[in-house]
């Protein structure tokens, strides 16, 4: 502070230090002037394709032709309320944090409208007082078929309109409203593109394009955007109006008593929302004026949609994945989507199934041309067949574009496995009793197989049916043809169809018994006595049953003696043969 005060008064003192002063202020004068027109750069649209960034607050309020990309960015506004024609393929985008505030008209450089008629299509006109009679000129967008049926009345003239590409007709012009009726029968759609009143007076000859046309019973469509406008942060248009644009919601967008003419559909992202209120949405390039995406909002009263075959919105889903809790399961479908079609699939190896596979099967919710609220009325019956038994859920088809579904399955454990004994003999069976539950949400009808060491061994059947939350024991026979401890482990046999999720479904290691040693019958003591014992009575059998063979023979074939006689006999036989055989030797020596 000090050396401030020592320094005014030195300004004071010299002239010099006064003309320095006034060469200062001269200086920051001419910078801060040139900071304001820096500023007022973006104070106007842009002109001659430039693209002009909006980084403060701005208001456009002088109705002109804009050409260039417009920029909002975040934390600043930009309010139009004037008339302005935008350029062919300009771009205004408004960041996340940026708002456009609409009071005035937007207009498209390039408009390219026409109306689809039915059979029942009318145009209601009034040029004014142009001259006492006239003609109205209709182009079409394209030569009409020889073959349909085109017949356009007015009055009590009627014209028939196929094999032309433009059609005219005498029509009063002097303020009287005129009544166009249409009568079609053709299998394409037909468009009026422009209607022009024709006549010889010195007035005008005013042209009508299609969005221009006051209509019923039609269908206002545009083929091509002049312009696009993507918002990402806030847009309210009150009382204003945009024709011929390209409109992507993706933040928060209002519209309150305006008109949307040829700028539709208006996509509304997911995470965003939009809401119309006392508008009118008029001309679409599809056949809905607003398409809402997945899980965006939606608040649509008292407005008027561009009606005939277009619907006034639509909730179309990106996808419709259902993720299950297992494979090849079957999904039955009814009533899916804008056409309440039905089909049947199985789920994939990841138990993943899409029922979205077609735009019309993806729409959820609509409101029709007639501003009635429609909602998907489907259901899905979800089925997996197995060994086990059938486990079935059936739920509403879920309106997102990812949901889960998890089928209701059982979950069976063995609990315990409780021997009889801690030692068994080989080859004998020993008794044991197998606790088995079921703690999940549908009953099973399931086989336990029993192993010892991962050896499938031998053992009684077992074979139970379970209802959730039943537990049950069950009494098993167990043999082993092998010596030494052994424990029994028991677990479920899992269908082929199961596998993939058996641990979803089982306990997986079943349960185990506690040790059992196992022993061969001959290395105990009592077994050789047993043995003897066997022998002994096998030695007196055989002994009872010579005796008794012995005494037949006594009494059926006479005594022993008889029996040495016919020895005797042979062995004397036998010394004949030999005495010859021995002469016979000497002979031939001889």
């Amino acid at each position: 502070m000090s050396r401030i005060d020592s320094g005014e008064k030195a300004i004071t003192l010299h002239s010099m230090t006064v003309s320095m002063r006034t060469a200062l202020s001269l200086m920051i004068l001419l910078i801060f002037t040139s900071l304001g027109g820096m500023m007022n750069v973006n104070a106007a649209p842009p002109v001659d394709g430039v693209a002009v960034v909006i980084d403060a607050d701005e208001t456009w309020n002088v109705s002109e032709p804009m050409n260039g990309d417009v920029l909002v960015k975040s934390g600043s506004t930009l309010t139009i309320d004037a008339v302005m024609t935008v350029g062919v393929d300009n771009i205004i985008t408004v960041e996340e944090g940026g708002v456009l505030f609409l009071t005035g008209s937007l207009i498209g450089e390039d408009i390219n409208s026409a109306l689809t008629l039915t059979n029942s299509s009318q145009l209601h006109l009034n040029f004014g007082d142009l001259a006492e009679t006239g003609t109205l000129l209709f182009t079409f967008d394209q030569t009409i078929s020889t073959s349909a049926m085109m017949n356009i009345t007015v009055g009590d003239q009627t014209v028939d309109a196929a094999g032309q590409d433009t059609v005219s007709i005498e029509a009063p012009l002097d303020g009287t409203d005129i009544v166009v009726d249409f009568h079609i029968y053709h299998a394409f759609p037909i468009q009026i593109t422009s209607l022009q009143a024709l006549h010889t007076g010195s007035g005008e000859m005013p042209i009508l394009a299609a969005h221009q046309m006051n209509h019923s019973n039609g269908s206002l469509t545009w083929s091509d955007a002049s312009f696009s406008m993507s918002v990402f942060g806030d847009m309210r248009i009150d009382n204003g109006a945009i024709y011929g644009a390209e409109i992507l919601c993706a933040g928060i967008c209002e519209i309150e008593s305006s008109d949307i003419i040829g700028s539709a559909p208006i996509h509304v992202e997911n995470g965003s929302s939009l809401s119309v209120n006392a508008s009118l949405i008029q001309g679409s390039r599809t056949d809905e004026d607003i398409i809402v995406h997945d899980l965006a909002e939606i608040t649509y009263t008292n407005s008027q949609g561009t009606g005939g075959n277009t619907d006034a919105w639509i909730r179309l889903l990106s996808q419709r994945i259902i993720q299950t809790n297992s494979p090849n399961a079957t999904v039955h479908q009814t009533g899916i989507g804008y056409g309440s079609s039905t089909r049947d699939d199985i789920t994939d190896a990841n138990g993943q199934i899409d029922i979205g596979g077609s735009e019309w099967r993806r729409i959820v919710e609509w409101v029709d041309q007639n501003g009635e609220y429609h909602s998907e009325d489907a259901e899905l019956t979800l089925t997996l067949s197995s060994g086990w038994g059938d486990f079935a859920i059936t739920t509403s088809a879920p309106k997102s574009p990812y949901a889960v579904i998890n089928i209701p399955l059982p979950y069976i454990e063995v609990v315990s496995i409780d021997a009889e004994d801690t030692t068994a003999e080989v080859n004998k069976k020993i008794g044991a009793m197998v606790t088995v539950r079921n703690t999940g949400l549908s009953t099973a009808t399931v086989n336990i197989w029993c192993y010892v060491a991962d050896n499938l061994t031998d053992t009684t059947s077992l074979t139970t049916t379970l209802a959730p939350g039943e537990e049950k024991e069950l009494p098993v026979s167990w043999w082993a043809n092998t010596d030494g401890p052994q424990v029994l482990n028991c677990k479920t046999l899992i269908p082929n169809v199961l596998k993939s999720i058996s641990d979803d479904i089982t306990n997986t290691e079943g349960g185990n018994s506690q040790e059992v040693g196992w022993y061969f019958g001959d290395e105990t003591e009592d077994q050789p006595l047993v043995i003897y014992g066997i022998l002994a009575v096998l030695i007196l059998a055989a002994s009872a049953m010579f005796s008794l063979r012995a005494s037949s023979k006594d009494t059926t074939f006479g005594d022993v003696a008889e029996s040495i006689d016919l020895a005797d006999e042979s062995e004397e036989v036998q010394d004949t043969e030999n005495d010859s055989e021995a002469e016979e030797d000497e002979e031939v020596e001889d």
